[in-house]
């Protein structure tokens, strides 16, 4: 369904030798605990920082509310994002 299309993995998503923002920000921020989410939410957060969205906590919340945590990570998650969107002005 997608022969020619360019998809993006959590595994392309750094440039060159050093990590994409987003990634960089996960670390810093403890945005992760098993593991297991991180990816997707990494990559929805990657996708999230090109959308014109608010640049608020809520708005971050309701944009991301597709990936599911266990852990509970949500507020390290959006600290993250926040992060990169404050560093982005």
């Amino acid at each position: 369904m997608h022969a020619g299309d360019r998809i993006l993995t959590i595994e392309g998503l750094a440039g060159g030798n050093g990590l994409h923002p987003i990634q960089a920000a996960f670390i810093e921020c403890d945005a992760f605990q098993c593991g297991y989410c991180t990816p997707g939410q990494i990559m929805s957060a990657a996708a999230l920082l090109d959308e014109p969205i608010e640049r608020t906590d809520g708005a971050v919340r309701e944009a991301m509310s597709g990936n599911i945590c266990r852990c509970g990570a949500y507020p390290n998650i959006v600290a993250a994002v926040r992060a990169v969107q404050s560093a982005a002005r």
